[in-house]
């Protein structure tokens, strides 16, 4: 177990996605940095994420960072150098004759930053997934270079290519409180001692606002619970599967081993089980079981909230994903980095800053599962 050091330059607190692929950026870049953890990494929200990636958004500004991220994920072998599991099998939607206008204009906007995507008709949608209800779907929407991989996978990644440029990975140590003297990040307060840092990145999920929330600032978050059941093996769907969202009622699924992950906005299988059958009707003959439930950190325009504190100095924050936090972890926590250590940001985020919501600027994601 590694030592807690009594100072850092950076200190992260988070070893999730987000946090872990900071520490990378920052380590890549020579500055000293420290990750906190209170269990073990990718134990919160990210080892429960069903692991899917897309550029399929109608926000600009979420497709951007994803045709970014997307290239990343395509080279993670390489940098930073790890086997994520990866499937770039797609992502298909399936729509309802209501919701094609908005799709068609999401897809404009997609195309235009370069995204290999396409509208779809019933019968297309059919070919790419066998199997498929498609007797009330209107059409569609398919991105092949979408697709899904290993969260916890691609967390170690960046934290083993971190250790190896000489970042420190602290785990088992909760942190308690941030200090702050003179309006400026002094050190954090853990269940294993103090550590002296004048810059700190809160990446803590769900969990951030319990730090925050004594310096006077509450990030506009929510913790939403979402369930994933695991189908018994040997469904007739073929093995190259796209993730598969059904977009009126939330149900999704996609291959996982010699099974499917299938889940929705539901609780219970029972409560999920009339949309995923009448979706997928060989679903009634299998068996299904439990998988694992982890949490969404929810804002009101399912946009993250990611920038820099005005107070105290020094003092960064990411989280409210959505349900994107993994997807967006390779450009999120490069941008963090910048941040950071003030240098030019991989792209211009600012416009996910917390300080939208006073300033009445919102710009809601539609494209959420």
């Amino acid at each position: 177990m590694a030592e807690l050091p009594s100072s850092a330059d950076v200190v992260i607190v988070g070893g999730g996605m987000t946090g872990t692929s900071a520490l990378y950026y920052l380590a890549r870049s020579g500055v000293p940095a420290t990750l906190l953890e209170r269990d073990l990494l990718s134990s919160g929200s990210t080892s429960k994420a069903a692991g899917g990636f897309r550029a399929q958004f109608s926000d600009e500004l979420n497709i951007k960072i994803m045709v970014e991220a997307i290239r990343r994920f395509e080279r993670f072998d390489e940098e930073p150098g790890a086997d994520i599991d990866l499937k770039q099998w797609g992502y298909l939607f399936l729509l309802k004759e209501d919701q094609l206008g908005s799709f068609e204009e999401s897809v404009a906007l997609q195309k235009d930053h370069g995204v290999d995507v396409r509208m779809v008709s019933p019968a297309e949608a059919l070919d790419i997934v066998p199997g498929l209800n498609v007797e009330d779907v209107a059409g569609g929407t398919f991105s092949p270079t979408d697709g899904y991989a290993t969260p916890a996978a691609a967390v170690q990644g960046y934290a083993m290519a971190a250790r190896n440029l000489g970042a420190t990975i602290v785990e088992d140590c909760e942190v308690h409180a941030i200090d702050v003297a003179a309006s400026r990040v002094s050190g954090v307060v853990t269940s294993r001692g103090v550590v002296s840092t004048s810059k700190l990145i809160c990446a803590g999920g769900i969990w951030t606002n319990d730090l925050l929330v004594p310096l006077g600032i509450e990030l506009p978050v929510t913790p939403e619970q979402r369930f994933v059941f695991l189908s018994e093996p040997g469904d007739p769907l073929p093995h190259r599967l796209p993730l598969t969202v059904d977009y009126s009622t939330g149900f999704y699924f996609h291959r996982e081993g010699n099974g499917l992950v299938i889940a929705g906005r539901e609780t219970a299988m029972e409560d999920l089980a009339p949309a995923a059958v009448h979706r997928l009707p060989f679903l009634a003959e299998t068996g299904v079981r439990p998988g694992w439930s982890g949490f969404y950190a929810v804002t009101p325009d399912h946009n993250a909230v990611l920038g820099r504190a005005s107070e105290p100095e020094g003092l960064f924050y990411a989280t409210g994903f959505s349900g994107h936090g993994f997807m967006q972890g390779p450009v999120v926590g490069e941008y963090l980095a910048n941040l950071a250590t003030d240098t030019e940001p991989i792209m211009d985020l600012s416009a996910f800053s917390a300080d939208r919501f006073a300033a009445g600027n919102q710009r809601p994601e539609l494209r959420v599962i």
